[in-house]
């Protein structure tokens, strides 16, 4: 696993003297599905309800809005390819036919024989079906005073996704549910421009893509930001630690905080150095030692639960322990092979 400090994002004061900076990191997730080795093609299929809709018809107005079958293709072909990018199968290809075969926007899964029939055909090992895909628009505009509008643009999307063995199997007992929204705001009266809905179809769109983005992580690990911090102060080992933290030398930086653990006698000032030496260990990667300063720190707490520090510590606290439960199974979708 690969951690990257990103950038300082702030700095500001607590008191006189302590000071947080905040970095964003670089941490491999786990997948949601774990697929065996021996997965290494991939059938995407269109099993949703197709509306076939004629856009002039149905929007006579706004012959322009694009149709959910559009942004339904926008959301399968960018899944196909986000897929196919990260290269952890050796294939990821989308079914040429829509397969649902209900009568009503109801959703009705691939039966087994079905499954086994698309993976025999397309020579896949797994498939993932789409069984329900939704999306809308909305505007809302408000007058904020002085003859000036301010606007809120916004997209919704829901996704239902199964993913299948090759021989009908389900590696979940419960289909994925996605569900998210995208806002865009302007000063200025998106409602005059109804005859000219670039807007709507580019946030649409952009939605459909980060669905298939987020979607895509939950079958192939992935990397994610994580907000973190360590503190400082106005002293001069501290401040050259600090700056070693800013270059990304954290192994310089521990050995400054460890120094100044071990002849530190003020409690607070010792939790937020062991706070730190359990930071640098993470971006060492190093969880196990990570976790042990993070535990450090929170053994030495006051147990007040108003305090920040305390909120600070046990937060960092419940991330770590989340990234140790989360190693067996990230290692096992990564073919990594536990050392004792």
């Amino acid at each position: 696993m690969k951690y990257i400090v990103s950038f300082i994002i702030a700095v500001f004061a607590l008191g006189s003297c302590t000071s947080i900076n905040y970095i964003t990191i670089d941490t491999r997730q786990p997948a949601l599905v774990s697929f065996p080795p021996e997965v290494t093609k991939v059938l995407l299929v269109d099993n949703s309800f197709s509306h076939n809709e004629n856009q002039e018809e149905d929007y006579p107005q706004h012959p322009s809005i694009i149709s959910l079958d559009s942004s339904r293709a926008i959301f399968l072909n960018s899944l196909k390819q986000f897929m196919n990018e990260e290269k952890y199968f050796i294939n990821v290809d989308l079914y040429p036919k829509n397969t649902y075969s209900g009568t009503d926007e109801d959703t009705k899964p691939l039966s087994v024989r079905k499954v086994q029939a698309l993976c025999r055909e397309t020579d896949a090992d797994a498939l993932i079906s789409l069984d329900l895909f939704v999306v809308s628009a909305q505007l809302e505009t408000e007058n904020t005073g002085y003859f000036s509008t301010y606007s809120i643009l916004g997209s919704k999307i829901g996704a239902v996704v199964k993913p299948y063995a090759s021989d009908g199997s389900e590696y979940l007992e419960k289909p994925i549910v996605y569900v998210d929204s995208l806002f865009r705001s302007e000063a200025t009266d998106w409602s005059r421009l109804k005859n000219n809905m670039n807007e709507i179809n580019s946030l649409v769109s952009e939605i459909a893509m980060i669905g298939a983005d987020k979607v895509t992580s939950y079958f192939i690990p992935s990397w994610k930001n994580a907000m973190r911090w360590y503190y400082s102060d106005s002293s001069s080992k501290m401040k050259q630690a600090a700056q070693f933290a800013k270059q990304g030398k954290w192994q310089e930086a521990a050995i400054i905080w460890g120094n100044l653990y071990d002849t530190e006698s003020k409690q607070n000032k010792k939790i937020r150095l062991a706070f730190n030496i359990a930071l640098a260990n993470e971006c060492l990667d190093d969880i196990e030692n990570a976790k042990e300063w993070i535990n450090t720190a929170f053994e030495l707490l006051s147990g007040n639960p108003k305090s920040e520090l305390d909120k600070q510590v046990n937060l960092y606290r419940t991330a770590l322990i989340m990234r140790e439960n989360n190693i067996p199974k990230l290692h096992k979708q990564l073919g990594i092979e536990d050392i004792e």
